[in-house]
């Protein structure tokens, strides 16, 4: 079973927060993480805009760093704005109807979501294994954090209640670990950032089957023997 943690970094809107649990609640959302928020979770305009949801103020777990909020995550997903600029290896995103089909049917899924005013940093986006946007055919495509996260929430649970699951063996928590180890092992002998960036962003939007990410974990790791070895 698929569980989804919604991740949100230093928010800085009570009422954004407050609808942001109501819709946690809508979607039977109880993993919620908050890294630095810039107000009080408790305060009073994030109860009263919860407003039935306000129980679910207890199920968030507020973070100093966003690592702390990705341990025991399967597979982090992080959301941006500016997205598919041409050379820009880190922002090559997918649209949030087609995540479904890329995300392991099992385990923990991070929703991570950026500040209201700029994002998520680079390094943020470094953290992730898929990165998406929202495209709303519009030169400006900023959406309010709370209708954002309204939107993913609602496509992934549409996607799940149509069934489109795939029937096969996924790669298991502890080879998608291992893959982001030898990718970081290679970037670091290397010093080829873009390179394994970018074949970063084909595994894991690829969906890799369980053989797959043993195939790939063993090619790769040789990769790093051989060129330890020069």
């Amino acid at each position: 079973m698929r569980i989804y943690r919604l991740v949100l970094v230093e928010p800085e809107g009570k009422i954004n927060m407050g609808f942001i649990l109501r819709l946690c609640k809508n979607f039977s959302v109880e993993d919620i993480c908050v890294v630095n928020p810039q107000f009080d979770i408790r305060g009073e305009e994030v109860i009263e805009f919860s407003a039935k949801a306000s129980d679910f103020i207890e199920k968030v777990k507020v973070a100093r760093s966003l690592q702390e909020c990705l341990k025991g995550a399967k597979i982090v997903v992080c959301t941006t704005a500016k997205a598919r600029k041409e050379t820009d290896l880190l922002r090559q995103s997918m649209p949030p109807q087609v995540l479904h089909s890329l995300l392991p049917s099992t385990g923990v899924t991070a929703l991570v979501f950026g500040r209201e005013s700029v994002g998520l940093r680079r390094s943020e986006l470094r953290e992730c294994d898929i990165v998406s946007t929202l495209e709303t055919g519009a030169e400006y495509n900023v959406l309010n954090l709370s209708h954002a996260v309204a939107i993913y929430l609602y496509e992934l649970r549409r996607a799940e209640a149509s069934n489109t699951a795939g029937v096969y063996e996924e790669c298991s928590d502890r080879s998608l670990k291992s893959l982001r180890r030898v990718l970081r092992e290679l970037e670091a002998l290397t010093g080829d950032v873009r390179g394994v960036q970018a074949l970063k962003n084909v595994i894991f939007r690829s969906g890799p089957r369980k053989p797959e990410c043993r195939a790939l974990y063993k090619f790769l790791k040789k990769m790093k023997y051989r060129l330890m070895k020069e």
